[in-house]
């Protein structure tokens, strides 16, 4: 607007000139200059032209259009104010780029998840809620939120229907998780950009280096690890996952790849021993390690029987799924199952580190070690 004032006056100004050449005190006529009037019309098309732009400017900076995980181009705000947070793993991702002073409302309740909530303080303000078909949507829509991440299709015409864009933000991969990572970034923009180049240029490097370090292991030589959120509840993860991925960039081989598809998915006792696991890697705490190894019905297991039944470390997320700790967890594997090939790499030390460069937080020694022991921050050791 200022612009087109501008150019206004420049405008009258210029005629105002051209009128007072054109008219003497003589009463005689004299033509104004050739270059002063085409100087006038340059002036004042330039603005005119400059005006058109910054209007242009103006109209396409209040939104933009981004694709989702699911291929879908969704319309949102430039500048994001508030959002909601539908998707467990996801809510690590809002905190590592910096955005969680934003956040409306979270699916991850403050008991669950401590080291989340004690990493990043800003959490506590985010609203807690329950998500499903029927969730309060009314108190959602007062909030009036920018946009809505989550990783169930579900949701979509729910919070469409309100007038709330829904971005699908899952992955199943690291190549995914990549994707996502940088697709949440460029909604929020800004340093969470810088940020997620960081950390993609990060997890790349380590997948590399383990992968080059594990490399000499024969296939033969393996271990065959059978991994669930809980196992001891029957609970397993099969291919199509990123478990099955970063088991395999940590050499070693997924005991459930053959027969299982996809996360969480149950056995039976019968199938278990048919696997016969020599490591059992589970998502919950120590206190499963000892249900295992205690249960006569799991005795002859060669994991249990070498007493290799191990405990998943867990921080801001479960490191072992869909959390940016993901970066970690293949460290975490290769060094523990390979401690001869990784003899100047001590994963304490790169877990603290990496809550100093990506989670913006100090880890005390102690803390550390309760993380890889999945214990919580208020936990003694």
């Amino acid at each position: 607007m200022k612009k087109r004032i501008i150019a206004l006056i420049l405008g009258l100004a210029m005629a105002m000139s051209v009128l007072a050449a054109c008219g003497s005190s003589s009463g005689t006529t004299t033509a104004a200059p050739a270059d002063t009037t085409a100087q006038a019309e340059t002036t004042t098309a330039a603005a005119d032209e400059t005006t058109a732009e910054d209007n242009a400017a103006e109209g396409s900076a209040a939104t933009h259009v981004v694709t989702d995980m699911k291929g879908i181009e969704v319309e949102v705000p430039v500048e994001i104010t508030g959002y909601v947070e539908s998707w467990f793993a996801h809510n690590a991702v809002d905190v590592m780029l910096n955005q969680a002073s934003e956040m409306l409302v979270t699916c991850c309740d403050p008991d669950s998840y401590k080291w989340m909530y004690t990493v990043c303080p800003n959490m506590e303000n985010a609203e807690y809620m329950k998500f499903s078909a029927d969730m309060d949507i009314e108190s959602i829509i007062a909030m009036e939120p920018d946009v809505v991440f989550g990783s169930n299709e579900d949701y979509r015409e729910l919070f469409n229907n309100v007038g709330i864009p829904f971005i699908n933000c899952s992955f199943s991969t690291y190549d995914t998780m990549i994707q996502s990572i940088q697709l949440t970034a460029s909604v929020f923009g800004g340093e969470a950009e810088e940020i997620a180049e960081e950390y993609v240029a990060y997890l790349e490097e380590k997948l590399d280096w383990v992968a080059d370090t594990v490399s000499s292991v024969a296939e033969e030589d393996k271990p065959y690890i059978l991994h669930g959120s809980s196992v001891y509840n029957k609970g397993v993860d099969g291919v199509d996952t990123i478990i099955d991925e970063w088991i395999k960039y940590s050499g070693a081989l997924n005991v459930a790849s053959k027969d299982i598809t996809g996360n969480l998915q149950e056995f039976e006792m019968e199938q278990l021993y048919t696997w016969d696991p020599d490591i059992i890697i589970t998502g919950s705490d120590e206190a499963e390690v000892e249900s295992i190894m205690n249960d006569p019905d799991w005795a002859e297991l060669t994991a249990v029987k070498e007493g290799k039944v191990i405990a998943n470390p867990k921080g801001i997320f479960a490191w072992d799924r869909y959390g940016v700790e993901e970066a970690l967890q293949f460290q975490w594997c290769a060094s523990t199952l390979y401690p001869e090939l990784f003899t100047d790499f001590d994963i304490k030390d790169e877990l603290i580190s990496f809550y100093k460069e990506f989670l913006n937080y100090d880890l005390s020694d102690e803390d550390a070690q309760k993380i890889l022991r999945h214990m919580d921050p208020d936990e003694e050791l």
